[in-house]
């Protein structure tokens, strides 16, 4: 059968995300029983009711002040992330990036922009360490021996999918090995609001945006930010603004719908709203994440730690009756039970039997989920 597909549309056709399917089969108690518990996707369903997860530029307590001509808005954060792409980078070009990370980078920097992942593998060395950054110099260094371009520097922070954030210091040490090789630094921070109290990690580090840094010594700004559930996203660059005419170049791809502008316009001017949006977000994402840790501590499920975003990075290996259990088939297990959560492996996770686990849902979808998790594992 001919699709008549060029061979490009066939490649990207094969890449079709799981969760698409899992969208189209979603799991309710009364209008859909049998469907897909989705506990996988990255996204905050506990403040659906309030027009969930926007954010507000005072909250990033930007050194420079933000000028609109620092500023690109675009149709989410991963086009955001594929702006910088097609700006900074040539066709072949690399980036840093420590292992786990987001899936999705490789699709905004790779699939259309041609832009490789330089993945830099860490062990036992805690990501957000000072060990790590030497680790990135590491790699970089024989990267060049190999005649590979490096142009840039990733950072999450709060981090996907470990759900912890770098601390100031560790920040201005990337920004120094950036200044040092002239690298652009690029720091994903769309789950900055998304932080809170964690049992688990009372002393944790909070969020620090890069934009909060004063880079005098250490290097130039290049950051983004924004809000998956408008499908806003911001490039900023308050030294670069080839980088933002660039962007611009390509702007028919990524305007937002006037809709989503004229409604993220109106939370973002109502101070007194998105004060009370945060704080109610940041407790309900705590409560969720007591609901779901305790489930995981009775069934002997070990996790990472973590105060920031709204998944949890777990070891379904380790619980399986057969050592020998791959994480497809643990997934195969799932599917059989109708629950959907993402494979370590497809964040470059450098062990096996790790998965991400959303836990920014309510009660109700938690309960089922994580019950035909244990049904499922026979736990």
């Amino acid at each position: 059968m001919t699709t008549n597909l060029s061979l490009r549309g066939e490649g990207l056709a094969k890449q079709k995300p799981v969760f698409l399917d899992v969208l189209a089969n979603i799991w309710d108690p009364v209008l859909n029983p049998t469907g897909v518990v989705n506990l996988g996707l990255a996204e905050n369903t506990l403040m659906h009711t309030e027009l969930k997860q926007f954010m507000n530029s005072k909250q990033f307590s930007p050194h420079i002040p933000l000028h609109p001509s620092h500023v690109t808005v675009t149709s989410g954060v991963s086009n955001a992330l594929e702006c910088t792409a097609w700006g900074l980078f040539d066709e072949g070009d690399h980036l840093l990036v420590s292992r786990p990370y987001f899936n999705a980078f490789r699709t905004s920097f790779s699939t259309r922009a041609g832009v490789g992942l330089l993945e830099v593998k860490l062990g036992e060395i805690d990501a957000f360490s000072f060990a790590a950054v030497e680790h990135y110099e590491e790699a970089l260094l024989s990267a060049r021996k190999e005649g590979i371009t490096v142009k840039a520097l990733l950072l999450c922070s709060p981090h996907n999918p470990l759900g912890r954030c770098y601390s100031e210091d560790v920040l201005r040490e990337y920004m120094r090995l950036c200044g040092k090789y002239n690298l652009h630094l690029i720091s994903d921070e769309i789950y900055a609001l998304s932080v809170w109290e964690s049992p688990d990690l009372p002393e944790a580090t909070s969020f620090k945006s890069v934009l909060s840094i004063d880079t005098a010594g250490l290097m130039d700004q290049s950051m983004d930010f924004g809000a998956t559930g408008l499908r806003i996203g911001c490039l900023i660059s308050q030294s670069n603004q080839r980088l933002l005419e660039a962007a611009d170049g390509i702007s028919l791809l990524n305007f937002p719908s006037s809709a989503a502008d004229s409604v993220a316009t109106s939370l973002l001017a109502d101070d007194e709203f998105t004060t009370e949006y945060m704080r109610t977000n940041r407790l309900r994402l705590a409560e969720s994440y007591k609901f779901v840790t305790a489930f995981l501590k009775r069934h002997e499920i070990p996790y990472s730690q973590c105060n920031a975003t709204f998944f949890l990075w777990i070891r379904l290996g380790a619980v399986v009756k057969d050592p020998n259990t791959t994480d497809d088939e643990i997934l195969a297990k799932l599917r059989n039970l109708k629950v959907y959560i993402a494979a370590g492996y497809a964040y470059a996770s450098e062990e096996r039997g790790w998965f991400r686990l959303v836990f920014a849902h309510p009660r109700p979808v938690l309960e089922e989920g994580l019950q035909r998790i244990a049904q499922a594992l026979e736990l």
